[in-house]
């Protein structure tokens, strides 16, 4: 197989004491994969993502995960064994589409130590992933998704609604890539649960995960944080410290997060025919 390999750069530009950036999924796919789009209801897997961060991919990248999760809860005193497993999660929803049948490839991007929390990407963070593409597929590849958490939050989460929004290579195969910076104004808020802020619905540590107010909405672009004294995220302390206190992405021309796609290596196809002459000849 010709390959083709890309690199995937993810830098969080928040302010400091800003949003954060749970486990960053990314896919390269035919353009059929739709992650959501606003005014609908959102996917069972999405709703695990923007709730808790979980892309399902997490056991893949991480191979102390096990060790991870017990240092975690240890620190916490958090009983593992109450740990909610979520079913539903984007990868497995990818795995199983149509556009990976094609031959479409997924992966995350994300630091999964970043002290105080795991699996998370600070602001001033910049983290790369390597994806490797079939140099003869890349038809099936040509549109790039993303989707990640941000916390702390209920459900508030980025990402691109449409599918074909994204062309990493035109329809010859031709390299175009992608460098783009999402804003604060383009934050959604997946519906899927109130957004009361409350410490024991935001995922701060393990023992929040599942946890949360039902909503029953629909995907809409996200309304902002509550203001600073009220009680929200803003007011969080970890360490009597207010780690989150720039954090509401609503405030006039926030960033959140540059992305970039970029060709890093590429494989040659061989003319088997005119190898074989030159092999002949010699």
């Amino acid at each position: 197989m010709s390959e083709i390999k890309l690199k995937v750069t993810v830098t969080n530009l928040a302010p400091q004491q800003g949003i954060g950036l749970a486990p960053f999924w990314v896919g390269f796919h035919d353009g059929s994969f739709d992650l959501f789009n606003e005014g609908e209801v959102a996917s069972d897997s999405l709703e695990s993502l923007a709730e808790d961060g979980i892309t399902g991919l997490e056991g893949t990248n991480i191979p102390n995960l096990e060790q991870l999760l017990i240092a975690s809860a240890t620190a916490t005193g958090f009983d593992l064994n109450q740990l909610v497993l979520l079913d539903d999660v984007i990868a497995e929803d990818f795995a199983l589409s149509d556009a990976a049948a094609n031959g479409g490839v997924q992966s995350t991007v994300f630091n999964p130590v970043s002290l105080p929390f795991i699996l998370g990407q600070i602001p001033g963070e910049s983290i790369s992933q390597e994806i490797t593409l079939d140099r003869e597929n890349l038809v099936n590849n040509r549109y790039f998704s993303f989707a990640s958490m941000l916390f702390p939050s209920n459900d508030a989460f980025i990402g691109n609604d449409d599918p074909t929004e994204i062309e990493i290579f035109d329809a010859e195969g031709n390299f175009i890539g992608a460098d783009f910076i999402v804003t604060g104004d383009r934050v959604w808020d997946a519906g899927t649960e109130v957004n009361d802020e409350a410490p024991v619905n935001v995922p701060y540590t393990l023992a929040e995960i599942g946890n949360g107010v039902d909503e029953n909405g629909t995907v809409q672009l996200h309304p902002g944080l509550q203001p600073a004294g009220s009680g929200g995220a803003v007011d969080f302390l970890v360490n009597e410290e207010p780690l989150f206190a720039n954090s509401d992405f609503s405030q006039p021309d926030y960033q959140v997060a540059h992305v970039a796609v970029e060709l890093i290596e590429e494989t040659p196809l061989l003319n088997l025919p005119l190898l074989m002459i030159c092999l002949y000849n010699k």
